[in-house]
């Protein structure tokens, strides 16, 4: 045994293989799993033979990929998301290769970070740390991509508001407008939110369907703490009569030399108009707008989602799900982000640093609009020509057209959408409508997620013999393994 060391879990976890399945699982379930089975082996050589061989880098990581693919969270959720929608409620997260390895070297113990909102912009402090001035901080790179002064960084979405409220809300009111108090992805509502913060209660403006700058005039006599506004409710069907602009409610917010807080849940570091998405606004020109604060997630276009999986429950099958997490930013000026920064509850939010050093390496591919559409996997779905989805969709069609069981695949134009939650937020797509011989629709789409690798595809409203390939959210390389799969799965067992 003295002959033999025993391998890091960072030497683990850099073999190409692990690197794959931790980008298909979970990184951290990756990690836990490696440290199980190195622990396990340490201790079953501990009471072997001294002459017994130790198993090699390549050999453990076949053992650790071999239990990832036993647990029971493996196996709920299909890897191809050939639905149209680009977030589904329920579903693993694709990060950059560049971030899974960051990931891995953090979990490893080699990743150095600089200490967490304590140099935002600070020389003196880079001075004093030298080895903290090595690479750029997520502050600084949030700060250079939207023009904030200053940028603080916290655990979630509910982190920032309730951050936030209690920095600038004692035993003031918050003003905003009923179509400003929105309900957010993960399920709660926005003011419910900020009542958590003793302190804090909200006075609205206008209503639901109707608001004017005057509605806000009229009631900025009392005394608030900050005027807050959001973009939750612009991806439905409506919009309120009149309502201000970004620039109109800054002039109110300083005329009373309040922050105007602006609360953006669908944004992007880049604009995304020529994907489709003309509603969706950029951080930098909500800066320059006016907005005194932005709140910021860093999941969702910003694509540093990251998944967290639970281990099937009999007694509770809803737990057999994926959850999206992802951090959040608070950016803005100095004065208002620094008095964030003071307040009592902000410590209590600061994220882990595993979490930053994968939202660092994916900054870092922002920094170039041409690198993020190249490195980032949404985004590189996002940037894909309407034109290409056609041919590809044309060739899938005849090829699925003589497919056993298949009566008709036919390639039309169609829509996919960020959330079915948000359905006023869709992108133009193509897909291809398989019509079966028999009306088994739905105990295809059960074989086809069941199927490895699994593949999730959309049933076609009012028919049973009808299913939809959507290819806005499927990258290039799995068109003929989504072919290969169907037709499998068509093909009765000899």
């Amino acid at each position: 045994m003295s002959n033999y060391s025993i391998p890091s879990v960072n030497d683990l976890l850099s073999s190409p293989k692990l690197k794959a399945l931790a980008n298909r699982f979970n990184p951290v379930a990756v990690f836990n799993t490696a440290k199980s089975v190195l622990d396990e082996v340490a201790s079953e050589a501990k009471s072997a033979a001294l002459e017994r061989r130790f198993p090699d880098i390549s050999e453990l990581t076949e053992r650790i990929a071999s239990r990832l693919k036993t647990t029971p969270f493996s196996k709920t959720v299909p890897e191809i998301n050939a639905t149209g929608v680009l977030f589904p409620e329920s579903a693993p997260c694709q990060l950059p290769v560049q971030a899974i390895d960051r990931l891995i070297k953090s979990f490893g113990g080699e990743y150095e970070k600089t200490p967490q909102n304590k140099s935002n912009g600070n020389s003196e402090n880079a001075a004093e740390n030298p080895k903290t001035s090595k690479h750029k901080t997520a502050e600084e790179m949030i700060g250079e991509l939207t023009g904030a002064e200053d940028v603080l960084i916290v655990g979630n979405h509910a982190a920032a508001l309730i951050s936030v409220a209690s920095a600038f809300s004692a035993h003031n009111s918050i003003l905003s407008s009923h179509a400003d108090l929105y309900e957010t992805l993960a399920g709660y509502r926005v003011e419910e939110i900020f009542e958590q913060v003793a302190t804090a209660w909200v006075t609205s403006v206008g209503t639901a369907v109707r608001v004017t700058p005057e509605d806000y005039l009229q009631k900025i006599n009392g005394e608030f703490a900050f005027l807050y506004a959001s973009n939750g409710n612009d991806a439905f069907f409506y919009e309120p009569q009149n309502r201000p602009t970004i620039s109109q409610l800054a002039e109110i917010a300083k005329k009373r030399e309040l922050p105007l807080v602006f609360d953006v849940e669908w944004g992007a570091f880049h604009s995304v108009k020529e994907y489709g998405l003309g509603n969706i606004p950029t951080y930098r020109d909500l800066i320059q707008q006016g907005a005194s604060l932005l709140i910021l997630s860093c999941g969702g276009l910003n694509a540093c989602d990251f998944a967290i999986g639970s281990t099937e429950n009999a007694e509770n099958p809803r737990a057999n799900s994926w959850r999206r997490h992802s951090l959040a930013a608070i950016a803005g000026g100095k004065k208002w982000v620094n008095q964030v920064r003071k307040s009592a509850l902000f410590s209590a939010f600061i994220p882990a640093s595993h979490e930053i050093a994968a939202l660092e390496a994916i900054l870092q591919l922002f920094e170039s609009r041409n690198t993020a559409e190249n490195e980032i996997p949404l985004w590189r779905l996002l940037s894909t020509e309407q034109e290409n989805l056609r041919l590809r969709a044309d060739r899938m069609a005849s090829q699925l057209a003589a497919v056993s069981g298949v009566a008709d695949a036919v390639a039309v134009s169609c829509h996919a959408c960020l959330t079915p939650l948000r359905p006023g937020y869709v992108i133009p797509s193509q897909q291809v409508l398989i019509t079966l011989e028999s009306p088994t629709a739905a105990e295809l789409l059960a074989a086809l997620a069941a199927y490895s690798p699994g593949i999730a595809c959309s049933l076609v409203p009012e028919r049973l013999d009808k299913i939809a390939v959507n290819l806005r959210t499927v990258f290039a390389k799995y068109d003929m393994l989504i072919i290969e799969t169907l037709t499998a799965c068509l093909t009765p067992a000899n």
